[in-house]
């Protein structure tokens, strides 16, 4: 695998002072995600689950809150093409996620499929750091979208996603999190209320292409 965090250790990965906060606030995910797939490649077998465990939860909120947010305020101003190609990548994660999630028995079958699963996700970020937030940021200096309104909506989303599936961290990698290997299926859908019916499965809501579209 390659050394994800530094190859984006320069724009347009890195946070600029220019990024409005919504886009900064998930770039700032995006890095946390390169340095947890890092990490991988130097940790013992004995902590290989809980790290898995840690770049599910923190990838599948992170796609959620696009979904919710982004996603639907960019598709008026941008065109679908490029929202329906990003989401479906997110499909293709949510697969990798829920077969990582059911993984036993082997730490070298799950450092394969974290590496699948790294080699899907980096694609998606580099490009959504190249371009969509580009664009995002145009229409925000243009005055199409909110950005900053976004920002606050995701934050207070975020909150209880990662209260709902207990982690102990919000914004910080923390790596050392011991997390409920069950907990992302008990994420929301994204649009639903934290406290109603839960996601029963991400491979079922990658498959159905459930996802906001307001």
């Amino acid at each position: 695998m390659t050394a994800y965090v530094k190859a984006a250790s320069v724009p347009p990965h890195l946070v600029d002072d220019r990024d409005p906060p919504a886009i900064a606030q998930l770039k700032e995910d995006h890095q946390i995600l390169r340095a947890l797939f890092d990490l991988v490649e130097t940790v013992g077998d004995d902590v290989l689950f809980p790290i898995a465990g840690e770049i599910c939860i923190r990838l599948a909120i992170h796609m959620s809150l696009e979904e919710e947010f982004l996603y639907p305020s960019l598709r008026a101003v941008i065109g679908a093409d490029e929202i329906d190609d990003a989401i479906m990548e997110h499909q293709l994660a949510k697969r990798l996620i829920l077969q990582i999630m059911e993984l036993s028995g082997r730490a070298e079958t799950l450092r394969a499929k974290i590496h699948d699963l790294g080699e899907e996700v980096i694609r998606h970020i580099d490009e959504e750091d190249r371009e969509l937030f580009r664009h995002a940021r145009k229409s925000a200096e243009a005055g199409k979208i909110d950005l900053v309104e976004i920002e606050i909506e995701m934050e207070r989303r975020r909150r209880d996603l990662f209260a709902l599936v207990g982690s102990a961290s919000v914004k910080t990698p923390a790596f050392d999190v011991d997390l409920d290997a069950d907990a992302i299926e008990r994420l929301p859908q994204s649009g639903s209320e934290v406290d109603g019916e839960a996601w029963p499965e991400l491979a079922d809501a990658g498959a159905t292409g459930r996802h906001s579209s307001a």
